[in-house]
């Protein structure tokens, strides 16, 4: 190991750790099964990188490209891998072809600054056509276009005019019909069908259409699995298209999710969620033999089968387990890494495993599921780090902040607040119109959870991004006397400006309306639910950290915040990071915001631990 490695604290050797990408389509297999191309964040950015699909050779950089990249896929005939690539995290996407035999690299959407599809594009069966979801008017919709290059967008043509987004299209296999979900209200979902030329729209279930998200055709393009809701359990259906009929594959008291069909057509591969970790599954179709054949705890992510069906490709994240993909043979279970993020300085390091619990929120009216995390020599110190989305969860997996923290003698919650997703759609809408409420009260009971685990009161801190820092803030203004220290990252601060910004995409304006409530009908609610109007109770030392591309969660509020905390005394510090998105994912910008939101903390946990 180098002597500068010795030396970094370890936030910054965990946060530079190389991840596999877990959103969208991380990787793709080649046709004839060889190889798989994937994103993996080293080296500056997202990239793209290429493996041997049995381990045998270490990653290979395809490109070198500035920007975050992602989303690869390979044409049919094996010749091209496309891809899409971020402008600065701004979420304006374009798509690159790149021929793997010269090298050759064409960017497919130039000249496209206000062009923003979203990046798990689609190529059709003869690799002609490419479908995606793009921005059309106030919303997301299903659109075709040449897989040549479209200066301006020109030849993209919008299939559909859906109320409101369009998200993950999929051809069937003769390349005539394309499927797609899209947001009917609130977190609703349907699976429409449509002719890839437009028209002929029919949704699944007809007249009545199924909840239902995620569709995948079947090799032979008379079914579809897709994602649907039974007894308010996510759960596998699978879609008749000739006979317009639903059956349910499998359905139980876990959600199920993602599901893949295997290349003869006889099995589906998906995911189900248990507590806050999520299992890879098999079932046969024909025997109804279910097989669980998972790596081991943690998240498993976009499972696809190889082109042969004899294994399956899946991402793992777990404690310990960087984002890494792996194969999964069928015949025996046995599993191949096939990439090793983790690198040799960090391999002794002893990784903390969760423990699923269940406390009472502080207003007593919800029994909050969570992840607790108790460091092997704990200093006295607590951490609450609560998720973004907020249709999310933390899971037992790869977490940085939360390592370096356990590091530090820090014992660590990560409550699962209504409104996450992962414990049945119950769970799921019970903050919908309540933002700032119910989901408030579970976080900070995580502190009367802290103190009863043996931490003290007085030494307790609380971080979150997106809307992790919006209740972040929640924590600081309604429960001040709580926190020792709050980090918000990327946060909003106000439930007004939040509709009315211009920075603020249409689409997630549509989201607000649905899930949070109408600026003139709940206007008294959201203005008391705005922590912006609350800044006079802060008391805790705060660190906003924020990113100028961020089109979710745009900055032009930090500096109110900064200037009017600090206007009262307070302490308040603040960083912008410039030609970063709401990720903020380039790897020097990534270990700083790592960094300085633990250092930040330490300081005021303990100030022996602001170096460790």
């Amino acid at each position: 190991m180098a002597q500068s490695e010795r030396t970094r604290p370890l936030i910054a050797q965990l946060a530079a750790v190389p991840e596999v990408g877990t959103e969208y389509r991380p990787f793709s297999i080649s046709p004839d099964g060889t190889t798989i191309a994937f994103e993996w964040r080293r080296d500056g950015d997202w990239q793209i990188f290429t493996v041997d699909a049995h381990g045998r050779t270490a990653p290979r950089r395809l490109v070198a490209i500035d920007d975050p990249c992602g989303c690869p896929k390979y044409s049919a005939d094996g010749r091209y891998l496309y891809f899409a690539r971020d402008d600065c995290g701004s979420e304006c996407f374009d798509f690159y072809r790149y021929e793997l035999a010269s090298g050759e690299l064409e960017n497919l959407l130039p000249d496209t600054p206000e062009f923003s599809p979203n990046p798990d594009f689609q190529l059709s069966p003869d690799g002609s056509r490419i479908a995606l979801c793009a921005n059309h008017g106030q919303s997301y919709s299903a659109a075709v276009m040449p897989a040549v290059p479209c200066p301006g967008g020109v030849g993209v043509e919008f299939v559909a005019d859906n109320c409101f987004n369009d998200w993950t299209p999929q051809w069937s296999p003769d390349g005539a019909r394309i499927a797609w979900h899209t947001d009917t209200h609130g977190q609703d979902s349907a699976v429409l069908v449509a002719d890839a030329s437009g028209g002929g729209v029919r949704p699944v279930g007809g007249e009545d259409p199924v909840l239902a998200w995620s569709p995948r055709w079947s090799p032979d393009g008379r079914r579809i699995a897709f994602t649907g809701v039974v007894d308010e359990r996510y759960a596998i259906g699978v879609y008749d298209v000739v006979a317009d009929r639903v059956a349910w594959a499998w359905s139980g008291d876990r959600d199920a999710h993602d599901p893949v069909w295997s290349p003869d057509g006889r099995a589906l591969a998906f995911l189900a969620d248990h507590d806050a970790e999520t299992a890879l599954w098999h079932l046969d179709l024909h025997t109804q033999k279910r097989r669980d054949l998972s790596i081991g705890r943690g998240n498993h992510y976009h499972p696809r089968f190889t082109p042969d069906g004899s294994a399956i490709v899946v991402a793992l994240s777990a404690p310990g387990v960087p984002g890494d993909l792996f194969r999964v043979e069928l015949t025996d279970s046995r599993s191949t890494r096939l990439t090793n993020g983790l690198p040799d300085e960090l391999a002794g390091h002893d990784f903390v495993t969760g423990e699923h619990i269940r406390y009472r929120s502080l207003d007593r009216l919800a029994e909050v599921p969570a992840l607790l995390f108790r460091p092997r020599k704990h200093n006295g110190a607590g951490v609450v780090i609560i998720h973004g989305g907020p249709t999310w969860h933390h899971a037992n997996e790869w977490d940085p902040l939360r390592d370096a923290f356990l590091d530090a003698g820090c014992m660590v919650v990560h409550p699962n607040y209504r409104g996450s997703d992962g414990y049945g759609r119950r769970w799921q809408l019970a903050n919908r119109f309540l933002l700032g409420q119910g989901e408030a009260q579970d976080c900070a009971g995580a502190h009367a959870l802290l103190v009863e685990m043996g931490c003290d009161p007085d030494r307790i801190a609380v971080t979150g991004r997106s809307h992790g820092g919006y209740l972040t803030m929640h924590m600081l203004t309604q429960f001040p006397d709580f926190w020792v220290a709050g980090v918000a990252g990327v946060p909003f601060f106000d439930h007004i400006d939040a509709q009315l910004d211009p920075a603020v995409r249409d689409d997630l304006r549509w989201w607000d309306r649905e899930n949070v409530g109408d600026l003139v009908k709940d206007r008294a609610r959201l203005e008391y639910y705005s922590p912006i109007n609350h800044l006079d109770r802060v008391t805790a030392p705060l660190l906003i950290l924020a990113a100028s591309r961020d089109p979710r969660c745009p900055t032009r509020q930090v500096g109110q915040v900064v200037d009017t905390l600090r206007a009262a005394g307070k302490v308040c510090e603040a960083h912008i990071y410039a030609d970063e998105g709401h990720e903020i994912s380039g790897v020097e910008n990534h270990i700083s915001y790592d960094r300085r939101t633990v250092e930040f903390i330490l300081e005021r946990l303990d100030p022996r631990g602001a170096s460790v």
